[in-house]
């Protein structure tokens, strides 16, 4: 198995069904939407949408574009603003789902960067 297939795989898992699962775990728990819980939901629908790569230059920009890293900024960013937010609420699913939802963003910032 090539080495790229392998990290791909870990990051699906880690980046998208993870934070997945908690999310749902949280609105399940409370049968509610919550503030804090729709910037994780929507962050991963953009992240998944990216992965596409028919939809990545139209959602994030072109390659090596100053609307790229914003994109990518601005989600890290939020995502991790909502962490600090829901675990101040104590809202402990969605702040470990925002944390690892804002690494995957900060690892596609690390990959845009490099390729």
């Amino acid at each position: 198995m090539q080495p790229w297939l392998i990290s791909w795989i870990v990051f699906c898992a880690a980046g998208f069904v993870l934070p997945c699962y908690l999310l749902v775990y949280a609105w399940h728990r409370n049968r509610i939407v919550t503030s804090p819980l729709i910037v994780p939901m929507i962050a991963v629908i953009v992240l998944a949408l990216a992965m596409v790569p028919a939809m990545r230059s139209a959602i994030l920009g072109g390659d090596y574009s100053r609307r790229l890293y914003i994109t990518i900024d601005v989600f890290a960013a939020l995502v991790l603003i909502n962490a600090i937010y829901a675990a101040i609420r104590k809202a402990w699913a969605i702040a470990i789902a925002s944390v690892v939802i804002s690494l995957a963003w900060f690892y596609v910032a690390v990959v845009n960067s490099v390729v």
